[in-house]
């Protein structure tokens, strides 16, 4: 592990493999962070080279992991952890939720930054489509971490897809990475020749409302590419949840110098009528990243409900009772009395 002396007061922390990885991209931007850390499993989830500090769960090799046996392995390195988050004013927790490392540490994680004062926001990167057996996993996860955190913000891999059917899955996974980390970094850059920020602040505004909050975005190189890249963002958003119960929002626009005043305008002005909303308080920023395509990244908060609540059905089933937080509870137990669903 290694060692730092100072405590920025912005620390993006980067859990398991997609945490790691999308952090590692985030910290070679200019961004409103002073910090990263990456806490893991495996060693390989760490870039060879990176701006930050590790903290290496200790695993044995001959053990098939569980969501709770890696937080119960951390327990034993939460002074490690604790002393990496402790003084920080703001936390950003990124996880990848569904496999064993990102679902059972990111909350844990997340607990020990809010215990210590920072306010805490998760980032939570739920799984594909296919991977029908995360789904679980994901969906307790991500109900805890929106416990455990002051916020949450939630992107869907789906959304992230822009893999032709030729890539392998590793390719397909790196390029969902980039994009997350993409539009991460687009609402969280400093201000500069090539960018007007939104700020931390308003994002946080948007972020601290309850329920949780969405990341949508896509891209349009079309005559009316503002607002077809907008409507592809509200689509990204629909997928997830009710767009129209989105009460605040930020909006990004990610292009080259020839991102207009007008071309902004159309956005902020169409994105009421779009989500059916028109109470809606938008917040928006320009990235001139140099790329032809116009982005259009989409954070809304304000939602109560997601597609996420079908992925973990024992919530509906003791909806008012008190589950093992530590993810132990017998998955059989009580599960006859579930309506049939698909995983």
């Amino acid at each position: 592990m290694t060692d730092q002396n100072s405590n920025g007061e912005v620390v993006a922390v980067g859990v398991g493999s997609a945490g790691s990885r999308i952090v590692s991209l985030l910290s070679k931007e200019s961004l409103l962070v002073d910090r990263f850390v990456y806490v893991s499993c495996d060693g390989n989830d760490f870039p060879p080279t990176r701006p930050g500090e590790t903290v290496l769960i200790d695993c044995p090799v001959y053990q098939k992991l569980s969501p709770s046996i890696v937080r119960g392995l951390a327990m034993k390195q939460s002074n490690e952890i604790r002393r990496l988050v402790v003084g920080s004013r703001i936390v950003f927790v990124v996880a990848g939720l569904g496999g064993a490392t990102g679902t059972g540490l990111a909350p844990y994680v997340a607990q020990i930054a809010q215990e210590c004062g920072a306010i805490t926001i998760g980032i939570a990167v739920m799984p594909f489509e296919y991977e029908k057996k995360m789904k679980f996993y994901a969906g307790l996860a991500l109900r805890q971490l929106r416990a455990a955190a002051k916020g949450v913000i939630v992107v869907d891999n789906d959304v992230l897809l822009k893999a032709s059917p030729e890539d392998s899955l590793t390719d397909v996974y790196g390029s969902a990475n980039r994009e997350a980390a993409k539009a991460l970094g687009s609402l969280l850059c400093r201000s500069s020749d090539s960018a007007v920020p939104v700020g931390l602040n308003k994002v946080l505004g948007t972020v601290l409302q309850d329920g949780y909050s969405l990341l949508g975005m896509s891209s349009s190189s079309s005559t009316d590419k503002a607002e077809e890249a907008l409507a592809g963002a509200v689509i990204t958003l629909s997928r997830m949840a009710e767009a129209r119960e989105a009460n605040h929002a930020v909006v990004i626009l990610t292009g080259d110098s020839s991102v207009s005043a007008s071309e902004v305008g159309v956005v902020v002005k169409r994105l009421g009528s779009m989500i059916d909303n028109q109470d809606v308080d938008v917040e928006y920023g320009v990235n001139y990243s140099g790329s032809s395509q116009l982005q259009v990244s989409l954070l809304a908060s304000g939602f109560r409900s997601t597609k996420y609540d079908d992925y973990d059905p024992l919530a509906k089933l003791f909806r008012g009772n008190t589950l093992d937080e530590e993810m132990d509870f017998s998955l059989t137990e009580g599960l006859e009395r579930l309506e049939p669903c698909e995983f």
